[in-house]
């Protein structure tokens, strides 16, 4: 079997040697979403580290050779299934775009912790890869993290400013740095999952509501 060749590996990402995007019939595109797939799952049980084209490729059910002919390696696929995870919904958007100086904020606070968590965990398996990867010092990974993370930064540095102009937040913190603290807190918050009650009596409902709090009051909520 002959050994994948530079324009595989080119190709391996969906790129001809002239860095144009190739175009993939519908069975490649097929064969290439299933190799993402596979990979994913895996991403359950094993690390970036550990899992190697063998093991994805047989879970697809196909041949390494096959797998190279899409991506250079496995974080080549797991890259490519982080292009179509998000961090951000229209829920959550009009949650955050909600007035937070009005009265009455601390339910949808609630809510969009909620409904945060639900959407990274949804994610999981790539999100946890990403951020350990990003962490490690791969550029790839930390520009995929910072990527996905930018319009919900933006929508929360809005609000702090707001907040800030309304005298409810202190003025000389930076909203760009509030607003990287809550998503901070809301990725460690989703990380964790839901945890047993230990002798603390500090179970991930009691997390959530008091992250929840704390989100509020930096968006300029009312002190009640």
């Amino acid at each position: 079997m002959r050994q994948p060749s530079i324009a595989d590996n080119q190709a391996a990402n969906g790129d001809s040697a002239d860095g144009e995007r190739r175009k993939l019939g519908a069975k490649g595109q097929r064969t290439r979403q299933q190799l993402i797939d596979a990979t994913v799952a895996l991403l359950e049980t094993s690390g970036l580290r550990d899992l190697s084209v063998v093991d994805v490729a047989r879970a697809a059910s196909t041949s390494p050779a096959t797998f190279y002919v899409y991506f250079k390696g496995v974080p080549e696929a797991v890259l490519a299934a982080l292009e179509n995870a998000s961090q951000t919904s229209p829920e959550l958007e009009a949650l955050i775009d909600r007035d937070w100086l009005a009265q009455g904020v601390m339910e949808d606070a609630r809510i969009f912790v909620e409904r945060y968590t639900d959407l990274w965990n949804r994610n999981r398996n790539i999100f946890v890869v990403r951020n350990l990867a990003a962490e490690e010092g791969d550029t790839r990974f930390y520009e995929a993290r910072m990527r996905q993370a930018r319009p919900m930064m933006a929508a929360i540095s809005k609000q702090v400013s707001r907040a800030q102009a309304a005298g409810r937040t202190p003025a000389d913190l930076s909203p760009q740095s509030c607003s990287g603290t809550i998503l901070m807190l809301l990725e460690r918050l989703a990380a964790i999952g839901p945890i047993s009650r230990g002798d603390s009596g500090v179970g991930y409902a009691e997390l959530k509501a008091a992250a929840a709090y704390q989100i509020a009051m930096m968006l300029g909520a009312h002190r009640n």
